[in-house]
């Protein structure tokens, strides 16, 4: 199993998802639901009890060895500002996702949290590629991508669904090895 280590960066905390952040994630989701929505399913109606169930599947899937996420939290006020994990796609890959609580965007956080994930993701997970996908008209996360030194490679072949329906997405990858 991947040990449940925290990360740290210069502004963040990245912790392992736990029963214990249900509700500041649940508080997190709903402070920034009008920007999730288009993108992320799981903010249609979120509430709190499914935010549990989430972060029990969370725990369970690392111990599995399928999906790791991270909560995360500033460093200097301790406010859990969202979500930044791999889910494995095979034995050397991995996609990388993100959000970050409304209010909070715009500042690097995001990047912060997936280069402290970049890092970490050849020793833990023992993968030599990330993969990552976004909206077409979600600016903000693209720009992550970019900054992250992704590569694009194209239009996703498959249209994800959003909390308002399917949207087109690009696609995005990371060789960890020349990099």
């Amino acid at each position: 199993m991947v040990p449940l280590v925290p990360l740290e960066t210069e502004r963040l905390r990245l912790e392992p998802v736990s029963g214990g952040h249900a509700e500041a994630l649940h508080q997190a989701v709903i402070d920034s639901r009008p920007e999730l929505l288009q993108w992320m399913p799981w903010a249609r109606s979120p509430n709190l009890e499914g935010g549990r169930g989430a972060a029990a599947e969370s725990e369970a899937a690392w111990r599995d060895g399928r999906e790791f996420h991270f909560v995360v939290v500033e460093r200097s006020t301790d406010e859990v500002l969202g979500v930044a994990g791999l889910n494995r796609e095979g034995e050397s890959a991995a996609e990388l996702h993100y959000w970050i609580r409304s209010g909070h965007t715009g500042v690097g956080l995001a990047t912060e949290a997936g280069r402290a994930l970049i890092k970490w993701a050849p020793g833990a997970l023992g993968v030599s590629r990330l993969t990552l996908w976004a909206g077409r008209e979600n600016h903000a996360s693209r720009r992550v991508a970019e900054k992250l030194g992704f590569a694009h490679v194209g239009p996703l072949g498959w249209r994800p669904e959003g909390g308002l329906g399917q949207f087109d997405a690009e696609s995005y990858e990371l060789d960890l090895i020349n990099t």
